[in-house]
């Protein structure tokens, strides 16, 4: 049978875990192969040292949360030439990408650019097909949600 204490338990664990970590949902394609859609993330919400390479989830202002990773944190210059990123001047090859890194079209993001302060910028694995910072810009700080620890695969 079940024990009050038992039931404490478990919702002391809840609350603790929704104060330190949260879920998500990854949508589209953007971060195939390393993740897919419809896979469960869980998330880190206590994290203050972001760098390069970590994968994020963010909220924009729409309410949409996004899964991608951060190629440039604030004091970095991004640029995107040919096909290829260049970060602080050097070529950035992260393993698992697929597709060439192509600037967008009709965007308001021009390269070379310096990442502020308190912002990071972001691209999915899934070069061709992701909406990231080349099409809405670098990503303010306080959009982060946390950084991902685990996935769970399609549930």
């Amino acid at each position: 049978m079940i024990t009050l204490e038992f039931v404490v338990l478990i919702v002391l664990i809840m609350v603790l875990f929704y104060a330190l970590m949260g879920i998500s949902t990854v949508q589209g394609n953007s971060m195939y192969p390393i993740l897919h859609s419809g896979e469960k993330v869980v998330y880190n919400q206590r994290v203050s040292d972001y760098k390069a390479g970590d994968v994020i989830v963010l909220k924009r202002p729409d309410g949409e949360e996004f899964v991608k990773r951060i190629v440039a944190v604030a004091g970095d210059t991004v640029n995107i030439q040919n096909g290829k990123l260049y970060v602080n001047g050097a070529e950035e090859k992260q393993e698992g990408t697929l597709g060439e890194t192509l600037t967008e079209e009709n965007n308001q993001v021009s390269y070379p650019l310096t990442v502020g302060d308190d912002q990071i910028f972001v691209l999915g694995d899934n070069r061709e097909v992701s909406d990231d910072s080349r099409a809405f810009g670098v990503v303010d700080m306080d959009d982060v949600k946390g950084r991902i620890v685990w996935y769970m695969g399609r549930l």
